[in-house]
């Protein structure tokens, strides 16, 4: 069973995001499932759209600053950091770190367009 990430498909960053991801997703471990054709009870649209949902294979939920670290443990290249995410402090500012990211998305997005179109694609 893979885990379950729930993204955004009209976003362009959360599509940019997705796509790095997969391409480091050596082993295949992750299923990414746009939020729009979610058709549970248990997540509202709203907190979907909030921020990132991943689903474990064991069914645990992981929300923002904690979906990513839990993605980064999957991503081969990226595997190694990790442990530096639970060193004293990161939560603290990743979670801060991530909220500033998720609500500017869109700009950061135009930003990489316009100055850094290199890093995307």
């Amino acid at each position: 069973m893979k885990e379950i990430v729930f993204y955004d498909e009209q976003c362009a960053f959360c599509i940019e995001v997705k796509r790095l991801m997969m391409k480091f997703d050596k082993k295949g471990q992750l299923n990414f499932q746009p939020l729009q054709h979610y058709q549970g009870a248990y997540f509202s649209t709203k907190d979907l759209l909030r921020e990132l949902h991943v689903v474990s294979e064991n069914g645990r939920i992981y929300r923002g600053f904690y979906a990513v670290r839990q993605l980064l443990s999957h991503l081969t290249f990226w595997k190694w950091l990790t442990p530096l995410f639970y060193l004293p402090g990161i939560p603290f500012l990743g979670r801060k770190i991530y909220r500033l990211v998720a609500k500017h998305r869109g700009k950061i997005m135009r930003y990489l367009k316009k100055y850094c179109p290199f890093v995307l694609y």
